[in-house]
């Protein structure tokens, strides 16, 4: 199920990464506090003892805890386990109210733990009491976007930059905001002020390199994605960027090191896996691409793309079940993605299912009614499956709304399955003079099958030999034209 390939994952399952940088973020706070407080030790706790900024060792101690505390989140999250770390975060921001970095912590955790509205309350609670912190602000709006909700991260996009023009996490957001909008040019404009600012921002950096690779500027962004793993190479965000720039570029060893790389530093994320799944898959390593659509699926069996690549894997080394086990997954998932429906079609009539078989085309012609191959397809599997009266008033029903001018040829199959009768020889003539080998084949294969259901299978057989001598193998018929074959003991040699 090729179509599958361009799906994008969502954002939300790469929220945990966010919740460890607000993390690290705060505890580089705590940690830069804690150096300043003073040596217990010799001649300098007794000279910082008379002096006014002394704090007593009770102090330190809930600083440490503090910290304790972040990084207990933090290895939490790493566990997958986000409820947790909210909790355990939440127990922080009681212990120490007013720290925003730990509100802030908190809040992408809680996004991690699915969350989002008691995430968004909790940041405009803190920015009700601190107007002017950007890093909420900033927040907010990635909340906001997280959300859908565009109006509101724009409207905290420009509180944040009317309250620090200059400041280069603000600007990045921008950048992020444009580059959302496929606003490739402003975008990159914003992260270019944004590493003016700061050219350590690892958040600009990594806009950057996305940016000039939607202008497809490769090398530029291979360059500036490296920079970014320079800055901060705990993070496999720019590693998966990075490999699907040197993917472009050709270096296909080095994009799928990046993707290693990028598991091995966040190795329970679902979406890394499924990354490099597809970048295996477009390389024809089928067996590589299946290990990662499995462990993708272990970690989020709730998202349906996996379910739907792998059994596109499936499909193609003709394991028929397993293929329709994956359909099935993936319309129970996403229903409105119709396109598995085509899929779990083909592999029910391969497996012989009829009913299941019509039940899959005619939901997929609901979606697509101009492709009218489903139709005809769902009007034989219901013929197959014993229904030839169901058959016959489905394509009656269908018919009438097809252009007999523009597609003369699925008009006459549908009236050909309505009357049920023995006159097709006007409809093999048309079907021979088709230049259109794809078209040719289908048609000769729902002759063939229009034939079993009148039990006259040694003419089945011709047309099935015909169509497959054909070899259309990009056609949705192709693999059932095979299947039937085999199913009739017959095969292309005749």
């Amino acid at each position: 199920m090729t179509r599958n390939a361009g799906a994008t994952v969502d954002p939300t399952r790469r929220f945990p990464i966010l919740a460890l940088a607000a993390i690290a973020a705060a505890l580089s706070v705590l940690a830069s506090s804690c150096a300043g407080s003073p040596d217990a030790s010799g001649t300098q706790a007794q000279a910082t003892a008379r002096t006014a900024s002394y704090q007593p060792p009770a102090k330190i101690d809930a600083q440490a805890q503090r910290i304790q505390g972040m990084e207990k989140a933090a290895s939490q999250l790493e566990k997958g386990d986000a409820d947790a770390a909210a909790e355990t975060l939440a127990k922080l921001a009681s212990a120490s109210p007013g720290d925003p970095g730990i509100e802030l912590a908190r809040s992408a955790a809680l996004v991690s733990a699915g969350k989002l509205d008691e995430a968004r309350k909790s940041v405009d609670a803190l920015l009700a009491s601190s107007p002017k912190d950007t890093d909420a602000m900033v927040m907010a709006a990635e909340l906001a976007r997280f959300d859908g909700d565009g109006k509101a991260r724009k409207g905290y996009l420009d509180r944040a930059l009317a309250t620090a023009p200059g400041e280069a996490s603000v600007l990045a957001a921008w950048g992020d905001y444009h580059l959302d909008a496929k606003e490739w040019k402003k975008a990159d404009d914003y992260y270019r002020r944004a590493l003016a600012a700061d050219p350590d921002s690892p958040d600009a950096r990594l806009g950057l390199g996305r940016a000039l690779y939607r202008q497809g500027k490769h090398a530029e962004a291979e360059a500036e994605l490296t920079k970014a793993i320079a800055i901060e190479s705990s993070s496999p965000l720019a590693y998966s960027d990075r490999a699907r720039v040197r993917s472009q570029l050709g270096k296909y060893a080095e994009a799928e090191g990046d993707l290693d790389a990028a598991i091995a530093r966040a190795p329970d994320e679902s979406w890394l896996y499924l990354d490099r799944g597809r970048f295996r898959l477009n390389l024809m390593n089928l067996d590589g691409a299946l290990s990662d659509f499995d462990r993708a699926i272990s970690l989020d069996p709730g998202y349906f793309l996996p379910y739907a690549l792998r059994g596109g894997i499936h499909d193609e080394q003709g394991r028929d079940k397993a293929a329709l086990d994956d359909y099935r997954k993936v319309v129970s998932l996403y229903p409105e993605y119709w396109y598995a429906f085509e899929s779990a079609g083909a592999a029910a009539f391969r497996l012989g299912h009829w009913e299941e078989a019509a039940t899959d085309f005619r939901k997929a012609y609901e979606s697509a009614p101009d492709r009218f191959d489903y139709a005809i397809t769902a009007s034989l599997a219901l013929w197959r499956s014993g229904k030839a009266k169901e058959a016959k008033a489905f394509a009656g029903s269908i018919a009438p709304s097809v252009n007999r001018e523009k597609d003369y040829l699925s008009w006459a199959t549908l009236r050909l399955i309505q009357e049920q009768g023995d006159a097709t020889s006007d409809l093999e003539i048309k079907i021979q003079e088709s230049k259109k080998l794809d078209e040719k084949s289908s048609m000769l294969f729902y002759l063939a099958e229009y034939w079993i259901c009148r039990q006259k299978t040694d003419l089945a057989v011709k047309y099935l030999v015909l169509a497959s001598e054909l070899k259309r193998e990009g056609t949705l018929e192709y693999r059932m034209i095979k299947a039937e074959l085999s199913a009739l003991g017959a095969s292309s040699d005749g």
